[in-house]
């Protein structure tokens, strides 16, 4: 959750871009070892199909790794909801 007031300063922002450093080679990134790609992909699929939701940053798949299938690699990820959607679709 984020205050409108964070939002305005620029809070997401400065999130994207400290996410954005994150890589495999220094393990800031590592594999999701609950959930495979396409899963991750659906559930981000779905929660943007949710009316005002949108993606702040991330959402891609990771490239150049070895990472098993069987697990996720995606960058981090960060997807924006408004509250009275998530109240009313959860």
């Amino acid at each position: 959750f984020a205050h409108e007031n964070w939002v305005k300063a620029g809070f997401i922002d400065k999130i994207g871009q400290l996410a954005s450093r994150r890589k495999l080679e220094d393990l800031t990134i590592g594999p999701v070892l609950t959930w495979n790609n396409k899963r991750i992909k659906e559930h981000i699929d779905k929660i943007l199909a949710i009316p005002g939701a949108k993606l702040s940053f991330g959402g891609n798949p990771l490239k150049n790794h070895s990472i098993p299938e069987v697990y996720g690699a995606y960058e981090p990820t960060a997807v924006e909801l408004p509250l009275d959607q998530f109240l009313k679709n959860f």
